[in-house]
C-alpha cells in the first residue's frame, strides 16, 4: 500500500510503547466507522459505502478524535475520557479494548507516543454521535466539526478521496486515515494507492517543485 508517512514517526509494539521513558507523553485516537446500509448514490452514481469519520480540530486541521492519555489511565480509558469531551456521552460510552489498536507510532523529537484505534459502529449510533456533538463540552472550542471522508474517487481523478487526502492533517493522522481504510476492509489496496498517486499528481501541479 502506498503510503503518505511522516517524517520522525515510526511504528512501534504496544508493549515497547509502554515502556517508554516517563519523559513521553501518550495520546489515543480512533477512527469510528459505520456501514452504510441504503442505497442512495451521489449524482446516482458514487455509493458512500461507509460512514468514515474525523473531526476538524482547534488549530484548523484535519485528524482523528482523542487526545492526551493522563496519569493513571490506561490508553482505553483516556481515550474513552476524550471522546466523552468531544463527541458526547454516546461516544464517550464506547467500550474500547486493545484489539481495536491499529498501530502505534512513537515520535522521539517530541518525545510523544500515538496510539491509533478503529471502531466499527452501528450507523445509528454513529447518527447519534453526530447529533450529540453540538452539545459535547468541548464542540466549538477543541472540535469545530465532525466530518465523513469520501471513499470513492471521482471519474475526473480529483474529486472524492484524493481531493480528501489534501487536507491538513494533523501529525501523521493522514497515513493513520490510509492505514485504517485499510486495516478494516474499507478499500481495496489497489482502491488505496490509485487514490494517494492521484493525490501526489495534485500536489505536484500545485507545487511543481517539491
Amino acid at each position: 500500500m502506498a503510503g503518505c508517512s511522516n517524517a520522525g514517526y515510526r511504528v512501534i509494539s504496544r508493549a515497547n510503547a509502554l515502556l517508554l521513558p516517563s519523559s513521553y507523553r501518550h495520546a489515543a485516537h480512533v477512527m469510528l466507522h459505520s456501514p452504510c446500509r441504503d442505497d442512495r448514490k451521489l449524482f446516482g452514481y458514487y455509493s458512500p459505502r461507509h460512514a468514515v469519520t474525523l473531526q476538524l480540530r482547534f488549530d484548523g486541521t484535519v485528524g482523528f478524535p482523542g487526545g492526551f492519555i493522563e496519569d493513571g489511565e490506561s490508553i482505553e480509558n483516556g481515550l474513552k475520557r476524550e471522546l466523552s469531551e468531544e463527541l458526547g456521552a454516546t461516544a464517550g460510552g464506547i467500550h474500547f479494548t486493545e484489539s481495536d489498536l491499529v498501530v502505534s507510532h512513537v515520535c522521539p523529537n517530541k518525545p510523544l507516543c500515538l496510539h491509533f484505534y478503529c471502531k466499527k459502529v452501528e450507523l445509528d449510533v454513529l447518527h447519534t454521535i453526530e447529533k450529540e456533538i453540538h452539545d459535547s463540552p468541548q464542540y466549538g472550542l477543541e472540535t469545530l466539526g465532525f466530518i465523513r471522508c469520501p471513499l470513492y474517487t471521482m471519474r475526473n481523478n480529483c474529486g472524492g478521496l484524493p481531493s480528501f487526502l489534501r487536507n491538513n492533517f494533523i501529525g501523521n493522522a493522514r497515513e493513520q486515515l490510509l492505514l485504517g481504510l485499510k486495516h478494516e476492509g474499507l478499500l481495496s489496496e489497489k482502491e488505496i494507492d490509485k487514490a494517494v498517486l492521484q493525490y501526489r499528481m495534485l500536489e505536484n501541479e500545485v507545487n511543481p517543485d517539491q
